[in-house]
């Protein structure tokens, strides 16, 4: 529906897919109960960065996905970077001690990057797995991290 709304009205929308990175290694190291605390925080800072408007979900294990209406990718871009900076100051302290996460974000953007759900997903998909493959903890846009 934000996808048609965005195109009567001729106006971007944008599709972050976030990923918490090295996320099997935190539940493995520091246990469940744990990877369940940094789920929390990290959906509480994409939550606090989404508008009205905006929509923000757990898309998997440890995905999440926002869907900014009316974002341009120059919008998008500096949303995504303020949520990466944000979650990479964030500091868990297990018994262990202190513990810090990061992730990685692609990005894809519609109407220059697809009209279609499921392309824009998966070009926001194959933007996440560039910005993986790239070293993590950074954003990276359809088509330019290849």
């Amino acid at each position: 529906m934000m996808l048609q709304r965005e195109s009567r009205r001729q106006g971007s929308l944008s599709l972050l897919l976030c990923d918490i990175d090295y996320f099997k290694k935190i539940n493995d190291t520091y246990g469940h109960p744990f990877g369940d605390t940094v789920l929390q925080g990290v959906a509480n800072i994409m939550g606090k960065a989404a508008r009205r408007v905006d929509l923000t979900a757990r898309y998997g294990g440890e995905e999440f996905a926002l869907v900014l209406e009316g974002a341009s990718e120059k919008g998008a871009l500096k949303v995504a970077a303020r949520i990466r900076k944000e979650i990479e100051n964030m500091v868990f302290r297990p018994d262990q001690g202190p513990v810090r996460v990061t992730i990685s974000v692609g990005l894809a953007v519609s109407p220059e990057h697809g009209t279609d759900k499921a392309l824009l997903l998966s070009r926001a998909d194959q933007a996440l797995y560039q910005a993986k493959k790239q070293g993590r903890n950074r954003v990276v846009v359809w088509g330019q991290g290849e």
